[in-house]
């Protein structure tokens, strides 16, 4: 009986582990830029943006869900191009299905050539 009591055990703290790992997301950090730095290419500006989704299924199970914000900076980086990013927005928006909920993330920025 002692043997099934930590065998239900171990087993308990390793689902909730798992589970409880699988809500870690990476976080993200936007560089600060000086203005005077593009005062001067001001009227070269471009709208840049990027947008990742994810998938929770039965609500429980996260498919995609924790890195959509890391892979839509990465597609608004990849458009940037190396240039200066400024006025950061972030859009967060969700649609429920039969078996779960999507996630998707939407950042946008302005981007301004470096001289």
């Amino acid at each position: 009986m002692k043997v099934l009591k930590n065998i239900l055990m171990v087993t308990t703290v390793t689902v909730f582990g798992l589970w409880f790992s699988g809500c870690a997301g990476k976080p993200i950090t936007f560089k600060s830029v000086d203005p005077k730095a593009y005062e001067d290419v001001k009227d070269k500006g471009r709208k840049i943006s990027g947008s990742a989704s994810g998938f929770q299924l039965l609500l429980f199970i996260p498919i995609g869900v924790n890195d959509r914000h890391e892979n839509a900076y990465g597609q608004l980086l990849a458009q940037a191009n190396g240039d200066y990013i400024t006025d950061v927005k972030i859009e967060e928006s969700w649609t429920y299905g039969l078996v779960g909920t999507s996630y998707t993330t939407t950042i946008t920025a302005m981007a301004y050539p470096k001289k």
